[in-house]
């Protein structure tokens, strides 16, 4: 692997635990909470990928919202206003895992980090902000940006001019399979990080690297 100069993270699922809203769910939704937390980001990330190939775009947090809606109508819930607004406000604070800061604050300095996301930058800077974690960063980079979603390569790019290097000194690392794929085949050094019981795409864009934890990145 060529020598590494920067570390670019995706956000949700990977720095950011999507489930830590599980509080507010089972508050408004009690015992059907997980069912619809399960189906709310399964269809956010179906809805990216159909709002791409449709060239319909609409910014992340619409689509979370969208995502939202639909998730309530499938488990036959009514999603009210209340609910709605307080759900979406705390996908602008959702908790990092409690690795995250202090890995953060090793690799920074070492590396160039940053944060590639399908998110607004207003969710992803409220995010970071909200867990003390900005100052690592040397780029947050949005896919609104350019108005296309991950695995589209023009995302991945965004990494490359943010930190001026090229792709084979830049690390990509994602629970996400999908994006991991989306990354290799960029041509990214993208990592995998093993969160939960998932397997990798088979699509022939393997990862450099399995990682089993996070802390693993400081061994690279």
């Amino acid at each position: 692997m060529s020598t590494i100069k920067a570390i670019v993270f995706d956000a949700y699922g990977t720095l950011f635990d999507v489930f830590s809203l599980d509080q507010r769910l089972a508050h408004h939704f009690g015992d059907k909470a997980d069912e619809i937390n399960q189906i709310w980001r399964r269809k956010q990330l179906e809805y990216t990928w159909l709002r791409s190939l449709m060239q319909q775009y609409v910014p992340f947090s619409d689509v979370t919202a969208e995502a939202l809606l639909y998730a309530c109508h499938q488990v036959d819930v009514d999603l009210n206003t209340t609910a709605k607004e307080d759900l979406m406000q705390q996908y602008f604070q959702l908790t990092t895992f409690a690795e995250v800061p202090g890995l953060l604050q090793q690799l920074a300095q070492k590396y160039k980090l940053a944060i590639l996301s399908n998110a607004n930058l207003a969710m992803l800077e409220a995010g970071a902000q909200h867990n003390q974690i900005t100052n690592h960063f040397t780029k947050i980079l949005s896919a609104d940006t350019i108005q296309h979603y991950k695995p589209t390569p023009a995302v991945y790019q965004l990494a490359v001019d943010g930190l001026e290097a090229s792709k084979e000194h830049i690390v990509f690392v994602s629970s996400n399979t999908w994006d991991v794929a989306g990354a290799s085949a960029f041509g990214l050094q993208a990592m995998w990080l093993k969160r939960g019981n998932k397997v990798l795409e088979i699509m022939g864009f393997e990862p450099v690297k399995i990682l089993q934890k996070l802390d693993d990145l400081l061994s690279i």
